[in-house]
């Protein structure tokens, strides 16, 4: 470990060149060797010959003359004056500035070798190289149009699948929101806050068993995907409803009707994003109208959900109830000396014949 080390601070730092090579030798502090650690180096029997600082700039300042390699860890290195060496920064910018004559390389790790009007007569380096991210061009109307086009289009095909595998369900659930808009509402709220606690309640209770723990993991995935296709079909009972409200000649409850209200309450639905999409460019305004197109599907989604959960709620306590007793005449047992009471026969036609 001790040779690796000598080796990799020979490779940063190289040596002063022989002609200058009057330098001083100091063991490490306790400060350097802390950032060492920190680095996952071990600095133990090592010495540093030249001008080494941790965790803060070093500066060489102008007029003044380093006799050996400069080493800066977790800190800049700003040259001002001569360094009769190598400059290497760990963590850290290498910095020469108007005035300031580096004899030998500059090197910086995780930083950059900034030549402010210096000189540096041996090669210059910087690892990893560190490249300015340059920051993505505002998304332009024409894509912001397209991205919610392709947004619609793939919601009117989950509505049409819903139709199909679903219809029946789709439509008891807008007759009941169109019904209790308000109670649905209400209890898609409790339904959005509850899912949390809910969840985190199911999670403990899977945990007391050794089968149950091997059940978490599907329980946390499966909890949100539940959750967010009883929302999208939430929001669909919605545009149905607005679609019926907006179109009376769609009113009903065959597979044609239903997606004769379902496409333009759809497109009612979602009209609010294209419309912030189109005015994509205008920023303020954009903003106001994609919160407002924000508000109106939560809205819509959160009453759907209620409505959804009503519904299931009120065919659970339906299944629930026992079957009505078939129609008939009962005959009660005499007790007490009650007769039982005859079930009445109706007349032969031949006794009406007669009268």
């Amino acid at each position: 470990m001790r040779l690796l080390l000598t080796a990799a601070v020979a490779l940063l730092l190289g040596s002063a060149p022989g002609a200058h090579a009057q330098v001083s030798t100091a063991a490490l502090d306790d400060s350097t060797t802390q950032a060492l650690r920190a680095l996952g180096i071990s600095g133990d029997g090592v010495e540093f010959r030249g001008f080494y600082k941790v965790s803060e700039t070093a500066t060489v300042a102008a007029g003044d003359t380093v006799r050996g390699p400069v080493l800066v860890l977790r800190g800049d290195a700003d040259i001002r004056g001569t360094v009769l060496g190598n400059v290497a920064a760990l963590f850290g910018d290498v910095i020469v500035r108007d005035g300031g004559d580096v004899h030998g390389s500059a090197a910086a790790y995780r930083g950059r070798v900034i030549i402010e009007g210096g000189r540096v007569r041996g090669p210059l380096g910087a690892r990893p190289v560190a490249v300015a991210e340059a920051s993505k061009p505002p998304r332009s109307t024409a894509e912001a149009l397209t991205l919610a086009g392709g947004w619609g289009a793939m919601i009117l095909i989950v509505g049409l699948l819903a139709l199909v595998l679903a219809g029946p369900q789709l439509d008891e659930t807008a007759r009941l929101l169109e019904q209790s808009f308000s109670k649905a509402f209400f209890v898609g709220v409790a339904a959005e806050i509850g899912f949390l606690p809910v969840l985190l309640f199911v999670v403990v209770a899977l945990a007391v068993t050794v089968v149950g723990i091997l059940l978490i993991p599907f329980a946390l995935v499966a909890a949100p995907v539940a959750l967010a296709g009883l929302v999208t079909l939430g929001w669909l009972a919605a545009a149905l409803l607005i679609g019926r409200a907006a179109f009376k000649g769609s009113v009903g409850n065959d597979r044609s009707a239903l997606i004769r209200a379902l496409i333009p309450g759809a497109v009612v639905l979602f009209a609010p994003w294209v419309l912030a999409a189109a005015l994509q460019s205008s920023g303020g305004t954009a903003l106001i109208v994609r919160v407002v197109a924000f508000g109106i599907s939560w809205v819509a989604a959160t009453a759907g959900l209620g409505a959804v959960i009503l519904v299931r709620a009120s065919a659970t306590r339906k299944s629930g109830k026992p079957a009505a007793s078939a129609g008939g005449w009962q005959t009660p047992t005499p007790i007490g000396g009650i007769a039982t009471a005859r079930r009445p026969v109706p007349a032969r036609p031949e006794a009406s014949a007669k009268s």
